[in-house]
């Protein structure tokens, strides 16, 4: 089989960063048990690849996060994911003497920040039980999250001039529409598009294709927002390519795909380039 590899691959410079903060910490606190408060990136090869190196994951919801907290102890280490996190975590461990790490993404920290400074009442665009959404609804007591993929009452706002941000991980393609829709019932309204620009030149990319490939694989765990996002787009605007997503090599293993010649191979901004590589390397043998 032909195989082509779009460029970026693998992860993106946020990702990058955690993991690499994440050894980091392991590394100068050998003797401590060190934890993930929430998966650090959503994807289950790299969090198996820190469960390796000693650092487990402790699973949180709304509704429990602060009963997950009070398990810590003085001398656990815990390390917050890159998607965000509520900032009153970060106190109530100040108040039992448990040390964290903060790993979050510059380009959520930014959209944390303009949330946290803002007097203006604020649209959230975003999936309500993502880390992301949750995290940036914590920051701020007039804001009001526009759920992806539902309507909007705009009748709750009490100004007709609110700024308008959204979960970086989406669909550019379905933001664009979402702000048009905002746009028209409040003129007034300051939008910020701040898709993750690694997200977005991936989408671009796929958009791009024009069904020149027989098939297109995006590789990435299903819990990761932006993977899904890709691999929905490619199926939705390559209608005469097949696009499948896989999170490893034993998944595409797994499929009949004697019937394609050609195929190219994009990923989310968390799949670990060794499991493209393996994906790649299988595919060229057919």
């Amino acid at each position: 089989m032909r195989v082509e590899v779009l460029q970026p691959i693998s992860y993106c410079f946020g990702v990058t960063k955690a993991i690499d903060a994440a050894l980091k910490i392991k590394e100068e606190h050998p003797n401590n048990n060190v934890y993930f408060f929430g998966d650090l990136v959503h994807n289950k090869n790299v969090i198996d690849y820190f469960k390796d190196k000693g650092i487990e994951v402790r699973s949180f919801n709304e509704e429990n996060a602060f009963d997950q907290l009070a398990k810590f102890f003085k001398e656990d280490i815990v390390i917050f994911s890159a998607h965000g996190h509520n900032k009153k975590y970060e106190d109530f461990l100040n108040k039992r003497g448990v040390k964290f790490f903060d790993t979050t993404c510059v380009k959520v920290k930014r959209i944390l920040n303009l949330i946290e400074t803002s007097d203006r009442e604020i649209i959230y665009i975003g999936k309500r039980k993502h880390p992301e959404t949750f995290a940036s609804l914590s920051y701020s007591s007039h804001i009001y999250l526009y759920e992806y993929g539902s309507s909007f009452d705009f009748s709750k706002l009490k100004t007709d001039d609110p700024i308008v941000l959204n979960q970086s991980t989406l669909s550019f393609i379905e933001l664009k529409q979402i702000f048009d829709d905002i746009q028209k019932t409040l003129p007034k309204a300051t939008i910020y598009d701040e898709i993750c620009g690694a997200a977005r030149i991936r989408q671009e990319n796929v958009l791009g294709l024009k069904d020149k490939f027989d098939l297109i694989v995006v590789v990435g765990d299903a819990k990761s927002s932006n993977t899904t996002k890709l691999f929905e787009i490619s199926k939705k605007h390559n209608v005469n390519s097949t696009t499948i997503m896989v999170d490893n090599v034993e998944e595409i293993k797994k499929l009949d795909l004697s019937k394609f010649k050609s195929a190219v191979l994009t990923s989310g901004t968390s799949a670990p380039l060794v499991i493209i590589k393996q994906i790649e390397d299988y595919l060229r043998t057919l």
